[in-house]
């Protein structure tokens, strides 16, 4: 915590692992001025509710599952209403490392341009090689969990779309802000953070990994992509995202089970984006 800004984060929690999360909380309450956690309906609320309780830390009770977009959407609201400099955003299954709030915050406070700085994320079970810790650079898009936003920014490009539910919500705020003269960065520091639930897998003489996503979530990566590419058509990183999609649906095809099941959640994602972005062009004036 500083006197020079303050920082709300929030957890958005669905079914969480209880002990993990309480790692989560643990390592991000003592960073920050006040952290808020957003809680979905899950089956084990009263362990999320008692754990809060424990921690001296706010929940708010969501009347259904609203995804990660809404708690997104109402988090960063809540920052701006509250007069909070910036918004610290983490999923349910990240743990940061020390000083990480403190140490993103010198990046943003560094350049007025910057309007989100993400860490570098670390996944035990599959190892990568890390930059150096004071590593920083532009980039097209990061992941919202364990990203640090500029509230100030977000207000003004128009802040999180709920109705994206889940998937691709952040890299969409991210193409918002490059297309409103803000960047994006990536820093070196590191916490720890798991996607799905990824396996390795071996095809000759190459060794990739497959995020293993199941056809509900599938859906809404299809669904939500597929409306970047036409809300987004003439940003220069569509190509590479584009890619990246069509690599996905590729290690789907070749290693993972169920391939029938989430190849047609992908194909309804696809074309239920299309009326999708027609609803949000009428709704959000920035689109």
């Amino acid at each position: 915590m500083s006197e020079e800004y303050k920082v709300l984060a929030t957890i958005t929690t669905y079914n969480p692992d209880i002990e993990l999360l309480e790692r989560n909380i643990d390592a991000v309450v003592t960073q920050v001025d006040k952290l808020l956690v957003y809680e979905n309906c899950s089956d084990n609320r009263q362990d999320i509710v008692d754990l809060c309780e424990r921690k001296a830390v706010e929940i708010i009770l969501n009347d259904k599952n609203y995804g990660v977009a809404g708690p997104l959407h109402d988090g960063a609201e809540y920052a701006d209403k509250n007069g909070y400099d910036y918004v610290f955003t983490l999923d349910q299954d990240s743990v940061i490392s020390d000083g990480m709030v403190h140490k993103l915050a010198a990046i943003l406070q560094g350049n007025g341009k910057i309007a989100m700085v993400c860490g570098t994320r670390v996944n035990p079970d599959f190892p990568e090689p890390l930059p150096p810790e004071d590593y920083r650079a532009p980039i097209n898009a990061v992941i919202t969990s364990g990203a640090l936003a500029s509230v100030k920014a977000l207000m003004a490009v128009g802040n999180y779309i709920p109705e994206m539910f889940i998937d691709a919500v952040d890299v969409e705020i991210c193409y918002r802000l490059r297309k409103f003269g803000y960047e994006v960065y990536t820093s070196g520091v590191t916490y720890l953070h798991c996607i799905g639930e990824p396996v390795k897998c071996k095809i000759l003489f190459k060794t990739f990994r497959t995020l293993n996503y199941s056809p509900f979530r599938l859906y809404y990566t299809w669904r939500n992509s597929h409306l970047i590419f036409r809300v987004y058509k003439d940003d220069k990183a569509i190509k590479e995202l584009k890619k990246y999609i069509r690599y996905m649906e590729i290690k789907i095809m070749l290693v993972e089970k169920d391939k029938s099941k989430k190849l047609k959640a992908i194909r309804r994602g696809r074309k239920d984006s299309k009326k999708l972005y027609k609803e949000l062009k009428e709704k959000y004036s920035f689109l």
